[in-house]
């Protein structure tokens, strides 16, 4: 190891200050001394790496515990956001089942009185004594209540999905016999407006699942066809089998959706509002009820549309619904 500056210092002052002839007695203290400031200076450098090593751990260990604050501190957060979105939620869900219960009460009060007036209106209308012009009258009366009533069912139907209370009745039925009943019911409909159906599916197609929901599908699909479509057109169904499963389509020529109203056709609420069809009232919940009635039965629902040319909504079964698929 080198020679330490203080060692030489000491040495040169000693050759100053004291006799050459003492110089040699001394070398014994002056090789003490030497030793001494080498390890001293053994010392100062394992001294300076330890601090400059704790330094270091110091520096790593504030970096972790300023990390470990930092991500308590986020876990915080995020645990107060989890806390807020939790009774948000909650709060929520409450508020959906008080609609639920207001939709639902309000529903079977309004049926009640609306059964009555259509029920006198149909046996005023029926009695050979009712007078002609009051029968005007009443006929108003009885459309505008049938009316009504069907808003109220559609409003009921939809609380009861909306709150899962909904009853599936599974069946094997063949579709083709269902088409035949809709085809019967929405045809004053279609003659309104001169319109032709042709709902004709040769092949024979049995189908499970609830023959009542899927025959409100149908009514529901073909009514909007029927809505939506001028006058002196055709609405036409077709079926095809696809990836393990029906998917039939009902086709109409009417106004067609734009492409950006698509995405929002199928949500509660929803009534696509146009130049040509302002006059077209609802409740638009209709498509959104297909649309759970569908899925319950494990299928898809989807609208293919040109504007000016037409629009067809697909809609899909599974040859075989089971308990899973709802």
């Amino acid at each position: 190891m080198t020679t330490p500056p203080y060692h030489r210092l000491l040495v040169r002052q000693m050759r100053r200050f004291v006799r050459p002839e003492l110089i040699d007695e001394l070398a014994p203290f002056l090789e003490t001394v030497n030793n001494f400031y080498i390890d001293a200076e053994k010392e100062r450098r394992l001294l300076e790496h330890t601090l400059d090593v704790s330094s270091k751990e110091l520096e790593e260990a504030n970096h972790s515990l300023k990390k470990q604050y930092e991500e308590l501190l986020e876990n915080e957060k995020l645990k107060s956001a989890h806390d807020q979105a939790v009774m948000a939620m909650n709060e929520a869900q409450e508020a959906n089942r008080a609609k639920d219960i207001f939709l639902s009460n309000m529903s079977h009060e309004l049926r009640t009185p609306l059964n009555a007036i259509n029920g006198f209106s149909q046996i005023l209308l029926a009695k050979n004594d009712t007078p002609d012009n009051a029968k005007k009258f009443i006929e108003k009366i009885l459309l505008a209540g049938n009316t009504l009533l069907s808003l109220v069912n559609t409003i009921l139907d939809f609380a009861k999905i909306e709150s899962g209370k909904m009853d599936v009745h599974l069946t094997t039925f063949v579709m083709n016999e269902l088409i035949h009943e809709v085809a019967v019911l929405v045809e004053p409909m279609a003659q309104n407006k001169h319109l032709k159906l042709d709902l004709e599916i040769t092949q024979e197609i049995e189908v499970d699942g609830d023959r009542q929901l899927i025959k409100q599908v149908l009514v529901n699909l073909l009514s909007n066809a029927i809505k939506f479509s001028p006058e002196n057109e055709t609405i036409s169904m077709n079926y095809q089998w696809e990836k393990e499963r029906y998917v039939f389509g009902v086709i109409d020529h009417g106004y067609g959706i734009k492409e950006d109203q698509i995405g929002t056709l199928f949500n509660p609420f929803v009534q696509i509002r146009e130049h040509q069809n302002e006059s077209i009232k609802g409740t638009g919940l209709g498509l959104s009820i297909v649309k759970k009635i569908i899925e319950m039965h494990g299928g898809e629902i989807w609208v293919e549309s040109v504007v000016g040319e037409g629009s067809c909504f697909y809609f899909s079964l599974p040859k075989t619904v089971t308990l899973a698929n709802r």
